[in-house]
């Protein structure tokens, strides 16, 4: 899915409502694009709270729309369909040494938090971990080919 200036002007749109404080957007080298801490964000740390959009995706079907982007909800073993989180929850970046993750919000249905796993400082890109070998065997290689 290419970032193209259109999805930055609705990404700006969505952002406007709830928009994150202390964290913004940013190119990351060799990932595109990636959130970024404004200040020092400690452990613990809501660092924002996403609303999430469903997609017209049934379980099992086979779908590139939004590949690299999405999420399942609820987060856990079991899930009921896959979602993109708005503000800027679809564009942190993937590390096996993270230091955020998101969770289920604890009071509110279709929302996800991103909280702090260890001390992050100003202008520090913010990781979190997609998941182990289910993440990347979901059949991102194996959608492209059933596609063309």
């Amino acid at each position: 899915f290419p970032v193209t200036i259109g999805f930055c002007i609705l990404l700006n749109i969505l952002t406007m409502v709830n928009s994150p404080k202390n964290i913004y957007l940013k190119h990351s080298q060799g990932r595109g694009l990636g959130v970024f801490a404004l200040n020092p964000i400690f452990v613990g740390d809501v660092i924002e709270d996403c609303p999430l959009l469903s997609l017209p995706i049934e379980k099992g079907e086979v779908s590139s729309l939004l590949i690299d982007y999405r999420f399942n909800y609820p987060v856990g073993s079991t899930w009921d369909e896959q979602v993109i989180a708005l503000g800027y929850g679809s564009f942190y970046n993937h590390s096996n040494d993270p230091n955020a993750i998101w969770t289920n919000h604890p009071n509110l249905k279709k929302v996800f938090r991103f909280v702090a796993i260890k001390d992050i400082q100003e202008n520090e890109e913010i990781f979190v971990y997609y998941g182990g070998d289910n993440y990347w065997s979901d059949g991102r290689t194996d959608t492209l080919s059933k596609l063309v």
